[in-house]
């Protein structure tokens, strides 16, 4: 067979049919409701009940997290299989009730239970909806040949350019229209349901390889779904390889929003970027403290991606799928070594820069290279398997993250020590005497009796008042509710170890200079540098298998 005749680069972008583009519009809707809720969801659901978060601690929301991965990541091993036997309009259709579901769900969540049904139910439906979606996408890709790079790669960017949007989504709902948490939850549902319109366009693609129809049973197809997987060496081996790269990868936007909202000053770049434009405001507002919304300074890996994707999707498609993996691997996993040091926003917005770059050389390629193992009639099976990596390093990640950084990270928790260590116990007293004179709202007040673990608020200033000295300190630092804590140090611990006057900015730069948060990001770096190392070794070995 001849290989196919080469295309430039708008050659390439041309060459696809309206199916594509249809898949690409889809993509774009999905992920624009998806992170408008994702990008926010890591300083939601610590956030202060009173301040209109769901107040759980960074070690639940690590097992949120790494249980919304399981069903995310997973579940893709078989609706691939689902997908391809009953058909992809059909399972992307049921997706998205499942997603506007879970995104309801998570709007009136109040607990940790309630949360977790939630994640739960926006990660069934975003697992069903990856095979599906990719699957359409994968034959229609193959009515081009010559053009993988350029079509996966198109579709990462729809995904940025989806993110990118989304950005702008959260504080719009929650500010601007005055509709508060709840209102943002509600938007990303509505705009998932815009999904239905494009299945009305096009009928499921057929394999142009297949032979004969899939009329296997649920359970036959879960069976040999799992067979498949582990009876193939090649396939095992990459995923258990990559999955170190998933493990880094995705703190970027699971822990790295939490490090930003504690860490980072990025009333400077606010103040720079008034006096670049000429926006007076801008420059008021940063001289004045204001920071950037976290979601909006990290929306520079979106953007990035959305104006750039298509030209590293070209310049891939000259090197090997493997080779490109490589490179980009290495590349963002070394990015992560600029938050191990510093929280500058310079800095930081330069380490997220060059993880993107890693990202584009990376991240499409999992699709591209899964597609090329699929045999006749498994498009969709085996794209479902790209998401196995995925979801063996978030879940892994999202666990050692979330307990690693309620202790080694969280401004809060480690505010906790600082007044455990400084604070006076005449001050302690006196919180305990505002408490017994009723000060707590009720949001405030469950959340003191959860962690003095006790029922009634008689029985925790029992507790509390029969404690003297040290001891009274630390158990009021521990039993504060979570968004009075940084208020009430900074009133009173006036004075800093070095002498000068405690406020928020001051006491930040403190703990972080006496703590060294950053220290959280060396697991990651570790971890996907050693998986690439391993990743180069695989492409050896299977160039050596594929030459026998």
């Amino acid at each position: 067979m001849s290989p196919p005749p080469a295309r430039s680069l708008w050659g390439q972008v041309r060459a696809f049919d309206y199916v594509f583009w249809l898949c690409i519009f889809m993509e774009l809707m999905e992920r624009m409701a998806y992170y408008g809720v994702r990008l926010v969801a890591p300083v939601y659901i610590v956030l202060a009940t009173n301040e209109g978060g769901a107040g759980l601690s960074h070690a639940e929301k690590g097992t949120i997290y790494a249980l919304w991965a399981a069903m995310q990541s997973w579940l893709p091993v078989f609706a691939g299989g689902l997908s391809d036997r009953f058909g992809y309009k059909r399972t992307i259709a049921v997706s998205v009730f499942l997603k506007a579901g879970g995104y309801a769900l998570m709007a009136t969540a109040d607990d940790f239970w309630s949360m977790v049904l939630g994640t739960q139910l926006l990660a069934a439906g975003t697992g069903l909806f990856k095979p599906g979606i990719q699957g359409t996408m994968a034959h229609s890709i193959a009515k081009s040949p010559g053009t993988e790079s350029m079509g996966w790669g198109l579709f990462y960017q729809s995904v940025n350019i989806g993110a990118a949007v989304a950005a702008f989504i959260p504080a719009f709902v929650r500010e601007d229209l005055g509709l508060g948490w709840h209102g943002v939850f509600a938007a990303c549902s509505l705009i998932v349901f815009s999904n239905l319109i494009p299945l009305f366009f096009y009928t499921d693609p057929v394999d142009e390889r297949q032979t004969e129809k899939d009329t296997r049973s649920v359970g036959r197809l879960m069976l040999d779904s799992l067979r498949e997987l582990f009876l193939n060496p090649v396939l095992m081996a990459f995923i258990v390889i990559s999955a170190g790269f998933w493990f880094a990868f995705h703190q970027l936007f699971d822990m790295l929003p939490n490090y930003v909202d504690d860490w980072t000053d990025s009333s400077v770049l606010l103040s720079a970027m008034g006096e670049l434009v000429g926006n007076a405001t801008w420059t008021t507002e940063g001289a004045a403290g204001v920071m950037i919304p976290q979601e909006r300074l990290l929306n520079i890996n979106a953007i990035m991606i959305m104006f750039t994707m298509f030209i590293f999707a070209w310049l891939s498609s000259k090197i090997s799928t493997l080779a490109s993996t490589i490179v980009g691997m290495g590349i963002a996993s070394f990015a992560l070594v600029a938050f191990v040091y510093t929280a500058n926003v310079w800095v930081l917005l330069a380490g997220v820069a060059a993880f993107t770059v890693g990202e584009m050389l990376a991240s499409p390629k999992r699709q591209e290279y899964m597609s090329s193992l699929a045999p006749p009639g498994k498009r969709a099976l085996y794209l479902g398997y790209a998401n196995m990596p995925d979801g063996v390093g978030w879940v892994l990640g999202s666990l050692i993250a979330g307990s690693a950084y309620e202790t080694q990270g969280d401004k809060v928790n480690l505010t906790r020590n600082y007044v455990s260590d400084t604070a006076s116990v005449a001050s302690a007293e006196a919180w305990v005497a505002t408490v017994a004179a009723g000060a707590l709202d009720e949001k405030q007040l469950k959340e003191l009796l959860e962690r003095t673990d006790k029922k009634e608020l008689a029985e925790a200033l029992k507790a509390l008042q029969s404690l003297r000295d040290r001891a009274l300190v630390t158990a009021v630092a521990e039993a504060m509710p979570r968004g009075d804590v940084i208020t009430w140090t900074v009133a009173n611990v006036p004075t800093l170890p070095d002498g000068s006057a405690t406020t928020p900015a001051t006491l930040r730069d403190h703990l972080y200079q006496h703590y060294q948060p950053g220290r959280v990001w060396w697991p990651f770096v570790i971890t996907g540098l050693a998986s690439t190392v391993l990743m180069i070794g695989y492409d050896r070995w299977v160039r050596a298998r594929n030459a026998a």
